[in-house]
């Protein structure tokens, strides 16, 4: 019963796939309408360069770190470099990166696809810049956001990589647009590591780190230890139900003092955490805090539990202990952290995913092949389990030094907390 269920959901969410793709390319031949109708570019496109990438929080996290390799290239150096980003971010930007660009604009995603005069305003903008060169580096590029803020900056060369959406007509109508396309060997590549690969391209230097890296002086951690559980993810299918979270919670209080504070953004979590805190002792920041102010509160937790959200992406930069509950959806793109190298990392997933991995072997897990009754199937007392691993882990990592090599790491903990 439960099984032809989901393959009538699975089948539900395919055909709405399709009749969206449809209807993304009808809107698409649309607007490229409207840009036709926008003046020429006034200003000579000359060492002018603009980044694309609108991406969301957690993309953002895994391509923060090449960005800065633009300006150290001598095939970059001379430009004048724009960055259209993501407003999600932008707080969190000017904190860490700030200096990278030379200029920024902001885009308000939602806002951007429900309102036409916002866009024609923003494809002005782009427009009236004169911009000489456009790299668009998404590895899947929204052909209403990135692919027509190309456009509208009209630049005299694109550079992109080989579009990876679901939709192959998008992927054709959108690679089409650059002259040069990026194409990595690997396509079961984790994000950071395409990222880094695609600028090396890009900007002809090579890129040597090895994980995501928030670099910076971070004020000291409260005084009571914690833990994060990040309840929060843009789905359902994604989204780790509260009666699971009750039950880590409840097991994590049979071996531990350490509080245990819920994260979250939306409406949803909201209510997660109200029914949470309500069967547990868990403390609740949802929606109280700004993300630079998250970006402390993860550095200083004892470790992070988190779905596949820009919290699992956050935590890993901090190299804090972390477990990710995922459902699979581009697992080897995002949750695939210790097969990529990245340590201090575990993940999760349903059974029904490793089965088909196992039978099949690594490949795309397109987003629609998930159901909220996956991720529900992940048991507390294995995330307990991995929780536990991480933790002995990091104590082991940690054990206090003894002779020379205590007074060395003394000397190191007087020094000011960076970030790790």
């Amino acid at each position: 019963m439960l099984a032809g269920t989901r393959r009538f959901s699975l089948l539900v969410r395919r055909i709405r796939s399709a009749k969206e793709g449809r209807r993304i390319l009808q809107r698409w031949m649309l607007s490229k309408e409207i840009l036709r109708q926008l003046p020429a570019p006034a200003r000579p496109k000359q060492k002018k360069l603009l980044i694309v990438r609108p991406d969301d929080i957690g993309d953002y996290l895994l391509f923060r770190n090449q960005l800065g390799m633009y300006k150290q290239s001598s095939r970059w150096r001379d430009y004048s470099i724009t960055l259209l980003g993501n407003a999600a971010w932008k707080d969190l930007f000017a904190m860490l990166d700030g200096e990278t660009v030379d200029e920024t604009i902001w885009i308000n995603k939602n806002e951007y696809l429900e309102s036409a005069p916002y866009q024609l305003e923003l494809w002005t903008q782009l427009r009236e810049k004169g911009f000489e060169i456009a790299i668009a580096p998404s590895r899947t590029r929204p052909l209403l956001i990135d692919d027509l803020c190309m456009l509208a900056a009209a630049p005299r060369q694109a550079i992109g990589s080989v579009n990876t959406y679901v939709h192959a007509s998008w992927n054709r109508e959108s690679d089409r647009l650059y002259g040069n396309l990026f194409r990595p060997q690997n396509a079961m590549i984790h994000e950071f590591n395409f990222n880094a690969e695609f600028a090396s391209w890009a900007c002809g230097i090579h890129y040597a780190g090895r994980r995501p890296l928030i670099d910076y002086r971070f004020r000291a951690a409260p005084a009571d230890p914690y833990i994060i559980c990040f309840i929060g993810a843009n789905t359902r299918s994604k989204r780790w139900p509260a009666g699971r979270w009750i039950e880590f919670i409840d097991a994590y209080r049979q071996s531990h003092s350490s509080n245990v504070v819920l994260a979250g953004a939306g409406v949803a979590e909201l209510h997660m955490a109200q029914t949470i805190q309500n069967r547990t002792d868990a403390q609740s920041i949802v929606g109280k805090v700004s993300l630079p102010e998250f970006l402390h509160r993860v550095n200083g937790a004892e470790a992070v539990v988190t779905n596949d959200t820009m919290a699992a992406h956050l935590s890993v930069s901090c190299n804090r202990p972390t477990v990710i509950i995922a459902n699979g959806v581009n697992y080897f793109r995002f949750t695939e952290y210790d097969s990529a190298g990245i340590g201090n990392v575990a993940t999760l997933y349903p059974e029904v995913f490793t089965r088909r991995r196992r039978r099949m072997g690594d490949g795309p897990y397109p987003y629609e092949a998930a159901v909220s009754a996956d991720i529900a199937s992940i048991r507390a007392a294995s995330v307990i389990q991995k929780l536990e691993e991480k933790l002995h882990a990091r104590d082991e990592a940690t054990d206090e030094p003894t002779g020379e090599s205590r007074s060395a790491a003394t000397r190191s903990l007087e020094m000011p907390r960076a970030g790790h």
